[in-house]
């Protein structure tokens, strides 16, 4: 096994996909006049993601010793999708910064703050949404095939995880919200979405006392911090998520109709 398992290097890239979101979160809250910065400066970083999970289906697909189970290639499938998924928002908030860049001369309608016309902001703002709900699942993705193949190493490879560490039911529960990207902090005030049940300050300190977590400045709009899983967080997860009988919540992503129509190309 490399330094990293497969897991882990899952747990992290999910962790990219969170900041990832956040960025383009904030974007999509700012004044129009300020966006066209930072969206360019945040496509080789969408870009960056794709290639992250290609990464990843590669490993999986040349790892030594891996029989290509039916979850290993589902696996497989779902990294193959994440990446066409970073790619397709890419190319929006490629389209975003064009339109944004460019004033229409001929044009003599009402136009918006950026000093082009209203119509044409509204479809940058249109682009710059779909980048974020594209990937906004990306940790969630991360996460379900983390367990997955946590759970299919450890029945082909019995000693391919260490025996997970001592955790509570609560410090387990968070760890996977922190890694799903559910969690935030304000003030020391912990905020959770999607359905996770309510997790306490006192929680995240006992993990960031044991290294498992660490905090980074959130740039989500009245969000101080977001906690993210540490090297040593991720391996705990994932020994955690490989032990017999374990059972992580299932997959996340929405069924196809319901994420945003991937209309470009996809990675072969």
């Amino acid at each position: 096994m490399p330094d990293l398992s497969l897991p882990e290097r899952l747990l992290l890239l999910g962790a990219d996909f969170t900041r990832h979101h956040d960025v383009l979160a904030r974007l999509n809250s700012a004044h129009p006049a300020h966006v066209t910065g930072t969206a360019a400066d945040h496509i080789p970083v969408t870009q960056a993601l794709a290639r992250g999970a290609l990464d990843a289906r590669d490993a999986l697909r040349t790892a030594p010793g891996l029989y290509h189970s039916l979850d290993v290639k589902r696996a497989i499938d779902r990294m193959t999708q994440l990446a066409t998924l970073a790619v397709v928002a890419a190319d929006h908030l490629i389209d975003a910064v064009d339109l944004l860049s460019h004033t229409v001369v001929h044009h003599s309608g009402q136009r918006s703050a950026t000093g082009l016309p209203v119509e044409q902001t509204a479809q940058a703002a249109k682009h710059t949404r779909l980048a974020e709900q594209l990937a906004s699942l990306g940790a969630e993705d991360c996460l379900a095939t983390a367990g997955l193949l946590a759970r299919e190493l450890h029945w082909q490879h019995p000693g391919a995880f260490r025996p997970p560490p001592a955790l509570s039911l609560a410090q387990h529960a968070a760890l996977e919200a922190v890694a799903a990207g559910r969690v935030t902090l304000d003030q020391d005030k912990v905020l959770v979405e999607r359905g996770t049940g309510r997790i306490t300050i006192t929680t995240i300190r006992s993990l960031e006392s044991r290294g498992l977590v660490r905090r980074e400045p959130c740039v989500l709009w009245l969000h101080d911090e977001r906690p993210y899983l540490t090297a040593e967080g991720c391996q705990a997860l994932s020994a955690a998520l490989a032990a017999p009988g374990r059972r992580s919540s299932p997959p996340s992503a929405s069924p196809p109709a319901a994420r945003p129509a991937v209309t470009r190309f996809a990675i072969r």
